[in-house]
């Protein structure tokens, strides 16, 4: 009789922490479906991703894609709004004029971007594999309610599992 309290109890306990992370939390699952976030995600990547909060430069995440509503792509947060964005023709990203270390970029892009200034609830993102991507660098800020998911695990291939 005891035992079967228990097990009730944990059971119980498990569908709560369940029901958190995938209500309150809003956790969902993405499958990465393009090369644009190479070398860091790659085509059949499985992903996790949560309600956006505190974002910050440099998060990978899901948003709507702005040339087919019914649709999401995968980048990652470059610029914040008041931020002022450009690539210069040195190949690197400056950030209110300076220059921005990325070591998880597959090559330098070989495209500039004019200074752009993110205006009020907009965001600016670029996919890591920057001279394959249609990203900011095309079509400017998007609105920040258009992010879905910040995301935080690659859970599959097993090998290649990673927390971000």
């Amino acid at each position: 009789m005891l035992f079967r309290i228990i097990r009730t109890a944990i059971s119980a306990v498990i569908l709560i922490l369940i029901g958190y992370y995938f209500g309150v939390r809003g956790v969902r699952f993405y499958k990465v479906i393009s090369e644009s976030m190479l070398p860091t995600l790659e085509v059949g990547d499985y992903l996790m991703g949560q309600k956006p909060e505190n974002l910050k430069y440099g998060d990978i995440i899901i948003l709507d894609d702005p040339m087919d509503k019914s649709g999401t792509i995968i980048k990652r947060l470059i610029g914040l709004e008041g931020d002022l964005i450009e690539i210069r023709t040195d190949g690197y990203l400056y950030r209110n004029r300076e220059r921005i270390s990325e070591p998880y970029i597959k090559e330098k892009p070989v495209y500039t971007v004019n200074p752009v200034k993110i205006g009020p609830g907009e965001v600016y993102v670029l996919g890591d594999n920057r001279n394959n991507s249609a990203d900011s660098s095309v079509w400017g800020p998007v609105p920040i309610e258009t992010i879905r998911a910040k995301v935080f695990m690659r859970y599959w291939p097993i090998k290649r599992f990673k927390i971000f």
